[in-house]
């Protein structure tokens, strides 16, 4: 049996094998058939890459993200980035968020933090309910709770995170037109791996994990995984602290070559976390004759702020290549999540400008003491996400077929007790922002309890197809979906109850990519997306949900003489049926502030643009990351008017026009000084607005921040050290003091300032 490589492929004359996920071409006399091959197998064997397994470095050339098949980015007609293990480490990222730092269209720290992980793309994301959180996780939904009940997953439980830019709904069902975030779980593996990790830092940081992985029997046919982490750290913020402990075992049983069944199961408890208040603009982004708020400020208060959550999941990955055309795999994962949220806020209250209560009530002295209010939230979170899919590989003549077919269903169940739909409860001191006195509160009551059910059920088609360097992509989709809210007052029992009748949505895609010999492969593709809203205009009429589409083209180029990875995309991007206040409805018995104010839905965003990114390997020990983003989003159609103020051609908050990153990473490969490497990153995040009108203002100023690490491998030292990594990473080298974005004129938040982080890596 002889066989030749192939990019992404391996090819030869023999009779049928089968085994899943990479694929041999099998030449016969009379035909050529593909075939999958074992990802395990293939990886340890052969070292080639999976769609879903380590990668060797920080350039990923193979990606499920973008067809959910086993597929080479250059054959992805859209925009694919992938953070690897070896890149995230690197760079010394503590979550999701920092992550995501260097990847081009994304802004993922408008708001610091590690309580959430949201993210701006392509110009799309939002603040508080309209947050744009990370959704996936091997590429099933990550539930959203009714308020604060939200999940989080810690990087250390990740392989990867991968990036996709523009419309998913195809694959992914509803979805943020901007794109999303996919994260990768690291799986059981058949070398063994033995790996602790401690880490010390800024503010008290201290950090621990353990990550161990191997065969449990003999035979290689049931592998195990076992990741451990515990931290706890103060912040700059005073009386602000993060602590985590975690568990996450999983299980790979293999009982032919062509079958495998991985058990996932995660079990964290987050007892607190880092997530600043918020802060009025006037002494954060705009002068204040007192002075400014300093960036330790607590504006909540030390015995009632409060974030605890439990978060549980398990589920599983079962495939099996049935015979040499057909693999079947599904997926499943169900998670629970309870959370406590209490916090005293700065409010808009008082005087003009809003946050700050009236000069009487602060000594005589204007714009000192900030007005506060406090919520206060019990959530609970149930939710189950199902995905069945079925690939076949076959040749039609001269077109080779990937055709997959899938069934995904999502449903969630959240429930939460609050103080008056999370408004003023209670009684809150003002706070004098220079000389804080905390006082005593009376904490809100909870008097309403709401109940949120959601539900999706969706059936695709996709067929990728290769003619010679041709590769098309077509797609389709069916989704139906209900959603319904129920909220009652406990005191009374009165009932108020949003519910719409179901929703259904047809999403396609249709894309193609000619990869040149020279590693040159133009793309264009257009896809579109859906995502369900929840409620009704000022007639009780509800809402259809929100329709994004979009035409993209670009070029991606993959060198042959060096690792690397190349990315120009060119977009169009437009978001219809947004919701829209509607102020010429004010006086409507339905448009009450319980009601959240009367909304319409007439508006629609439009984003263009384009996008810039590279990673590569050019010589060894050498690792760069480049990129840079131009969106220019503009409200296109609204019927809204604030203060005599149309929203038509106005900029959406927090998204910038301009962002751009560069990563540098050597390592000294010989000589006295080898092991020894350096890394430099520099960051721009271009202006933003603070409010929907764009007043001047209210603009964020752009901002620039440098990162920098020192890391030595000791390997130098023997074989017996392989593996064995010291690093020095420090986050915005000069303590640069900035505002990192707004909300509205209450709703300002600060940058993180310099951290420190030292760290070592033990693997045996």
């Amino acid at each position: 049996m002889n066989f030749r490589f192939q990019p992404g492929r391996i090819t030869g004359t023999a009779g049928a094998l089968t085994c899943v996920h990479l694929f041999l071409s099998v030449t016969g006399a009379t035909a050529q058939q593909t075939v999958p091959l074992d990802t395990i197998t293939v990886e340890s064997e052969i070292g080639r890459e999976s769609a879903t397994g380590p990668v060797d470095g920080y350039v990923a050339q193979r990606s499920a993200a973008g067809a959910k098949t086993n597929s080479s980015l250059m054959e992805t007609p859209q925009s694919v980035t992938v953070i690897t293990r070896d890149q995230i480490e690197a760079q010394g990222a503590r979550n999701v968020a920092e992550a995501l730092r260097y990847e081009p269209g994304v802004v993922s720290e408008t708001r610091v933090g590690d309580r959430y992980d949201s993210v701006f793309m392509r110009g799309f994301g939002g603040f508080g309910g309209n947050a744009n959180y990370v959704h996936f996780w091997d590429g099933l939904r990550l539930p959203r709770g009714a308020n604060y009940g939200n999940p989080s997953v810690d990087p250390y439980l990740l392989e990867r995170i991968e990036v996709l830019r523009g419309p998913a709904s195809i694959l992914y069902g509803q979805n943020n037109p901007g794109g999303l975030v996919n994260l990768v779980s690291k799986r059981p593996t058949e070398t063994p791996l033995r790996e602790i990790m401690v880490r010390f830092g800024s503010h008290s940081r201290i950090e621990g994990g353990l990550d161990i992985s191997g065969p449990a029997d003999k035979d290689g046919k049931l592998l195990y995984r076992l990741i451990a982490l515990g931290r706890k750290a103060d912040s700059e913020v005073d009386y602000n602290t993060s602590e985590r402990y975690l568990i996450a075992p999983s299980f790979t049983w293999r009982p032919t070559l062509g079958t495998s069944l991985t058990v996932h199961a995660s079990y964290s408890h987050d007892p607190s976390s880092f997530y600043p208040n918020w802060l009025p603009a006037l002494g954060t982004l705009q002068s204040n004759p007192n002075g400014p708020i300093p960036r330790r400020l607590f504006a909540g208060h030390p015995d009632f702020n409060t974030f605890n959550r439990k978060q549980a999941t398990i589920g599983y990955e079962f495939e099996s290549q049935l015979n040499d055309i057909w693999a079947v795999r599904q997926k499943l994962r169900y998670t629970h999540v309870d959370s406590t949220f209490k916090a005293v806020s700065v409010s808009a209250g008082g005087p003009a400008p809003q946050g700050y209560v009236a000069p009487g009530a602060c000594g005589g002295v204007a714009n000192l003491c900030l007005f506060r209010t406090s919520t206060h939230f019990v959530e609970q979170l149930d939710t189950v996400a199902l995905d069945n899919q079925a690939e076949a590989r076959f040749s039609t003549g001269a077109l080779q077929h990937t055709v997959l077919f899938g069934l995904d269903y999502q449903w969630s169940s959240a429930n939460a007790h609050s103080n008056n739909l999370g408004g003023p409860g209670g009684s809150v001191p003002h706070l004098n922002y220079l000389n804080p006195m905390y006082g005593t509160i009376v904490p809100p009551a909870l008097i309403f309890a709401t109940d949120q059910t959601r539900s999706q059920l969706g059936v695709y088609a996709q067929d990728q197809i290769k003619l010679g360097n041709w590769t098309f992509v077509l797609g389709l989709r069916h989704d139906s979906s209900d959603q319904s809210t129920q909220s009652r007052n406990i005191n009374t029992g009165a009932i108020s109850a949003v519910a719409r009748p179901s929703d259904s949505a047809v999403t396609w895609r249709a894309g193609a990519v000619y990869e040149f010999e020279n590693g040159l492969a133009p793309y264009v593709s257009y896809s579109t997306s859906f995502e369900p809203t929840l409620g009704t205009d000022h007639m009780g009429t509800p809402f259809v949900p929100t329709t994004g589409k979009q035409i993209e083209g670009g070029i991606k180029y993959q060198p042959a003489w060096f690792k690397g990875h190349f990315l120009l995309s060119v977009f169009d991007l437009r978001q219809e049926n947004v919701l829209t206040q509607d102020s010429a409805n004010r006086a409507n018995p339905l448009c009450t502030a319980a009601a959240g104010f009367c909304q319409d839905q007439l508006g629609e965003v439009r984003s263009q643009g384009f996008e810039v990114s590279g990673k590569a390997t050019p010589v060894p020990g050498l690792n760069i990351v480049a990129s840079y983003s131009y969106t220019d989003i503009r409200v296109t159609r609204s019927p809204q008017v604030v203060g005599g103020v149309t929203l038509e051609g106005k900029v959406p908050v927090g998204a910038p026009k301009h962002t751009a990153a560069l990563w540098a990473d050597y390592t000294i490969p010989d000589g006295s000084l080898a092991g020894l490497g350096f890394g430099a990153g520099v960051r721009y995040v271009g202006s933003t607005y603070g409010d929907n009108i764009n007043s001047a203002a209210m603009v964020v100023p752009a901002y620039t921040l440098m990162d920098l690490a020192v890391h030595y491998d000791l390997g130098v030292w023997g074989p017996q050290f392989k593996d064995w990594r010291l690093a020095l990473n420090v986050h915005n080298l000069f303590d640069k003091g900035y505002v990192s974005g707004c909300a509205s004129t209450t709703q300002c938040f600060y940058g993180l300032g310099r951290t420190v982080l030292a760290s070592a890596r033990f693997r045996w």
